[in-house]
């Protein structure tokens, strides 16, 4: 295992000419064939190896004019991708990890967006607006993130444990770039075993509806453990049926009644409401209501 400022520049330029011939290549075939998908190995980094490298954690710039940490060593997942504010894909990878971090809200994960110092800093915060991302936005000054990672396209995601361990990359696809991710920050997080994320990789993996049908099954053995008084199982089993479909009510109304057992009605409020406003009247949230109303008046 290696930190990446352990490279020496000849190291890095070695690996560069071992493999320029291969992405000048796969340059030519996207320019060639647009739609062309490119192996994540080869549109993800030239200096970092998955597993292998881990990450020196910098404090950089913040578009907001203070500074920020890469990594937060207290989160199980970190996860920084490197964008641009002005093209198209960079621009929907931003918002696809909005929504990816909206959907793991619940887990120990931190969200950060790198930024080249080249682009104004007004213009950035539009597009960082505009996609609703919420996580520190970090300076990439004179490109050295950038060049020390070797970066191959934007936007690109990378994904490290709590101690920097490089667990994952992601290049932008435009199809499932967001379950992409997610997969990958519930293997770092240890949520997914990694056959079950291959298994979400693997084309043809993101159907919504066999999404929905085990999120279902996940919601019966999540009542299950309810009934028995597992009320921590019970809420495990409820953030993988919302991992799978975020708008199952039967999911948020469990999710409510299992905080609402442990006495931590602060968080149900949240899975109540949102399990009734998608299926008002929902059983689960209403118990929760009420058994909250009850410990509020003792």
């Amino acid at each position: 295992m290696k930190k990446v400022s352990d490279y020496t520049g000849e190291k890095v330029i070695a690996r560069l000419l071992k493999r320029r011939w291969l992405g000048s290549l796969m340059i030519g075939l996207m320019l060639a064939v647009p739609d062309l998908v490119w192996s994540e190995s080869g549109a993800a980094f030239y200096n970092l190896e998955a597993g292998e490298d881990v990450i020196e954690n910098v404090t950089l710039a913040t578009i907001e004019g203070g500074e920020a940490d890469l990594l937060d060593p207290e989160m199980g997942a970190n996860v920084f991708i490197f964008f641009r504010p002005g093209p198209e894909p960079s621009r929907r990878g931003l918002g696809n990890m909005a929504e990816c971090a909206n959907d793991l809200a619940e887990y120990p994960v931190r969200w950060v967006a790198l930024v080249s110092d080249r682009y104004p800093a007004e213009e950035v915060s539009k597009v960082v607006k505009e996609a609703d991302f919420r996580g520190p936005v970090l300076v990439d000054q004179g490109n050295t993130l950038y060049g020390r990672f070797g970066v191959r396209l934007h936007p690109v995601v990378g994904v490290t444990d709590s101690e920097g361990l490089l667990t994952a990359y992601q290049p932008y696809t435009r199809i499932n770039f967001c379950a992409r991710v997610k997969a990958k920050v519930l293997h770092t997080l240890g949520e997914i075993s990694a056959e079950e994320m291959e298994q979400r990789l693997r084309p043809g993996s993101f159907d919504p509806r066999a999404d929905a049908a085990r999120a279902k099954r996940n919601l019966i053995m999540g009542q299950r453990f309810l009934e028995i008084g597992e009320y921590q199982e019970a809420l495990n089993t409820v953030r993988r049926s919302l991992e799978l479909d975020p708008d199952l009510a039967g999911a948020h109304g469990l999710g409510a009644l299992a905080l609402a057992h442990q006495g931590e009605c602060d968080k149900a409020t949240d899975f109540i409401d949102r399990a009734l406003a998608l299926e008002p009247g929902q059983e689960d949230a209403l118990k929760a209501r009420e058994l909250c109303a009850g410990q509020d008046n003792q």
